[in-house]
């Protein structure tokens, strides 16, 4: 992962420091060693190395997810991501919207293993220097993930997930490591970095982002 990963992943470290103040809060009024039930929201950024489209590498990223435990076992998950990639005073566009159930195994005290598919449809404008599209895509996805959660606290979760995606035209897998800290029971603050990569180009991002717990 670049820069923009590692930066992000180390700020949250610093949080580790604070862990004697939230270790009698409860945070959890489920069974599960980590929160499954939250809104959230993620801004970013990243660089773009591509075979095919040269002259754009700044991006910048976006995301809205909503994940709710249905039971013991079961997590679903709605989610809308938007990506701009970045050319000269332009950028193109890609929004993703996906839906996904995955099926939770409790294999130790702190922690959960997951998998999952997921199925959704992306649409991606390709704008010219002018700021004019000049292609539109729409496309089916549908993919595989597995992931861990940790929790270190109370108050500190962990998390990292493999996914791969194939789309009509296209794959792609990606790898992403997390962290969240819960500074009340409803609410954290935490940062990831994610690498995307594919045939033709490789993706490295970091970001925040915000949960709402409920």
């Amino acid at each position: 992962m670049n820069k923009y990963s590692s930066i992000a992943l180390f700020g949250l470290g610093s949080l580790f420091a604070a862990d004697s103040h939230a270790s009698s809060w409860d945070f959890r009024s489920y069974d599960t060693p980590v929160n499954y039930n939250f809104l959230s929201f993620a801004i970013g950024g990243g660089k773009l190395n591509s075979d095919l489209l040269e002259g754009r590498d700044g991006v910048t990223v976006s995301d809205i997810n909503l994940r709710w435990l249905v039971n013991e076992h079961w997590i679903t998950n709605i989610q809308y991501k938007g990506r701009f990639t970045h050319h000269g005073d332009e950028n193109d566009r890609a929004d993703y919207i996906t839906i996904s159930g995955a099926r939770r195994f409790a294999v130790m005290e702190k922690g959960d293993l997951y998998a999952g598919i997921k199925l959704g449809g992306s649409s991606v404008k390709i704008r010219n220097d002018t700021g004019s599209t000049i292609r539109t895509e729409q496309d089916f996805l549908m993919g595989v993930f597995a992931g861990a959660n940790y929790a270190f606290t109370d108050a500190l979760e962990g998390n990292m997930v493999f996914e791969y995606l194939e789309y009509d035209i296209t794959h792609e897998s990606s790898f992403e490591l997390s962290l969240d800290y819960y500074f009340t029971t409803h609410f954290s603050l935490g940062a990831y970095g994610r690498t995307i990569w594919n045939d033709d180009s490789t993706l490295d991002q970091g970001g925040v982002v915000a949960k709402l717990r409920f």
